[in-house]
């Protein structure tokens, strides 16, 4: 049966047509899987979307949470260092003077220490809000930690220009503060201000420094002081607030000392780092972790010229006698600047000592390697020959980008992740895979913190290309690193020599016996490889006096047998298995053997 369709023309007369009901149902379920899958279609777009919006917001979150203080909202120092070099350019780009401030209050220690450090959260979120209302649009306001504040103040066509401004930045500061418990509290404050370009400040850091040296003034001269805060006189700050460390520094009282660099495959002394000690006026040896934080960025470039060039001059009494090393030496990151290149060009132009025989190490934590103009500066110290080592990887979060982007030649591996090894022995892991990582990178390795006859031994055992700890030597002063360089005896020894040594070279061996099963189990000779007997970790436990029928060899073979199985069918999950508890009762059972 049909159904008859009529259509109204004026030129022609009624026409039916006819459909065949048939053919409406097949139409109808064609146009409904068309309709299901344009809404499945669009209903996955729309999912895609809303993944990728959400993505976007939750990068942007993370990026905020990165740049801003926590408590306060403000901009942390981060974001801080990156607004104050675009705020230097357009002070030298406009003719305008930038003034820099250095924020600390007063009468805040008592607030925490009467209504307690929530009380103290409290105000230091109302100040968070205050402080950039009562400036200009145009100025910024960063919170360094604690009770310190950051101030970038722009546009200002001269000094007086700041008194207005900062008489609505103390009357914000001063206006009462009512805490969520009923109390109310009132806080005052102390500035200090560096202008750019005015004074001898050149970088960020050093105006920041400049701006803290005035704090220091403000605060000691509360009494006497007409505002409160004071435009700092850098040289005149510098020298009412230097510290002991400082007068030792400019008296001559550093002296460097000499920590020997072990090469991994000839046994023998190969270089040296350069370390920096002062002895203070009772002949104590003070350590870099105690004077460092003393001294002012200047004072860090000024100690690191000092090094290298005492280290330079001793590395050639060294050759006089004899001994060719190679040295490395620390700058503190905040030395690299725009006089940095001509610094290191002049003191080791003057030496006449190789440019291939020294390294220069940066911290891996320091922000400089995160600034723009990093690369810059790495290459061209690159450029003069100068070697580079990325010193204390591991300490601090290093991307594989980062380690592919620097022109390093080295990596020293931080001694937190060696020193411990005795009681940590799972941390060889980690050891292995720096190794691993160095090599396939084409890098030097230096592991730092061998301190132990057993840690060197593992070391040794594993390949280790370069070593430095107590195990070896102490950091000496000249005159001892002579005596030490007379002394030394090449080690001639077997290695592993100790358990813990072929523990550690069982983990290296069963890392390398495993990616050839799981890549090409073919290319191994599985008769040799379920045979005990023939891994040279047999003839290493017989060496230490351990027989066929002892404990330690039956797991040994246990373990090879495992491996064996696995070589004849890879796929076999059950098989793995039974092989990773062998070999982990094998290592288990070295260590034991230690004890």
């Amino acid at each position: 049966m049909g159904i008859p369709v009529f259509f109204d023309k004026e030129e022609t007369p009624f026409a039916v047509l006819v459909i065949e009901s048939e053919e409406i149902q097949h139409f109808t379920r064609s146009l409904q899987e068309t309709l299901k899958q344009l809404a499945t279609s669009l209903g996955l777009g729309l999912s895609r979307y809303f993944e990728q919006r959400e993505l976007k917001q939750a990068k942007a979150e993370i990026e905020k949470l990165a740049r801003h203080d926590m408590l306060t909202h403000l901009p942390n120092r981060r974001f801080l260092e990156e607004q104050l070099d675009q705020a230097m350019a357009r002070a030298e780009r406009n003719g305008k003077l930038l003034a820099v401030c250095m924020l600390d209050l007063d009468g805040f220690k008592p607030v925490n220490d009467a209504y307690g450090h929530e009380a103290g959260d409290e105000v230091l979120v109302t100040l968070g809000k205050r402080l950039p209302e009562a400036l200009r649009k145009s100025d910024f306001v960063a919170r360094l930690g604690g009770d310190e504040f950051v101030l970038l103040v722009e546009d200002l066509s001269g000094p007086n220009d700041l008194t207005p401004i900062f008489a609505k930045l103390e009357e914000a500061m001063n206006t009462p503060i009512s805490l969520s418990h009923g109390e109310i509290v009132q806080i005052s404050g102390s500035m200090g201000i560096a202008l750019y370009p005015f004074g001898k400040e050149e970088t960020g850091d050093q105006l920041l420094r400049g701006a803290d040296h005035a704090l220091y003034e403000s605060k000691s001269n509360k009494a006497d002081r007409e505002h409160f805060w004071v435009i700092g006189d850098k040289n005149a700050a510098r020298e009412r607030q230097r510290t002991p460390v400082q007068r030792l520094l400019s008296e001559g009282a550093m002296e460097v000392w000499y920590q020997p660099i072990l090469s991994g495959g000839s046994r023998k002394v190969v270089g040296v780092e350069a370390l920096a000690r002062l002895r203070d006026d009772d002949g104590k040896i003070l350590y870099p972790a105690e004077f460092l934080p003393q001294l002012s960025v200047d004072d860090l470039t000024n100690l690191s010229s000092i090094v290298l060039t005492q280290a330079l001059e001793d590395l050639k009494k060294l050759d006089n006698l004899g001994w060719s090393l190679w040295i490395s030496f620390n700058v503190a990151p905040e030395s690299f600047c725009g006089n940095c290149v001509p610094c290191l060009q002049g003191v080791i132009g003057a030496s006449g000592v190789d440019p291939q025989r020294i390294t220069l190490e940066i911290l891996e934590g320091s922000d400089f390697l995160e600034r723009n103009k990093a690369l810059s500066v790495l290459h061209d110290i690159k450029g003069m020959g100068i070697r580079l080592a990325l010193d204390d990887v591991g300490s601090a979060y290093a991307s594989l980008l980062r380690l592919k982007e620097l022109p390093i030649d080295e990596i020293k591996l931080d001694q937190g992740f060696v020193r411990f090894l005795g009681e940590r022995p799972q941390d060889l892991h980690f050891v292995r895979t720096i190794q691993d990582l160095a090599s396939e990178l084409q890098l030097d390795l230096v592991v730092e913190g061998v301190e132990t006859t057993d840690i060197l031994d593992a070391m040794l055992t594993t390949g280790v290309p370069y070593l430095q700890g107590y195990a070896i030597s102490k950091p000496l002063p000249l005159a001892s690193l002579q005596q030490f360089l007379s002394d030394y005896v090449v080690d001639t020894g077997i290695h592993p020599a100790n358990l813990f040594g072929l523990y550690a070279g069982t983990l290296k061996l069963h890392a390398a016996i495993k990616n050839m099963l799981l890549i090409n189990s073919t290319q191994l000779d599985i008769a040799s490889l379920a045979d005990g007997h023939q891994c040279r970790g047999h003839s290493v436990l017989h060496r230490f006096g351990y027989g066929d029928d002892s404990h330690l060899v039956q797991l040994h073979n246990a373990y090879h047998l495992a491996l064996g199985a696995i070589a004849n069918d890879t796929s076999d999950y059950g098989s793995w298995k039974v092989m990773e508890f062998a070999l982990n009762e094998f290592l288990q059972a070295l260590l034991g053997g230690r004890e």
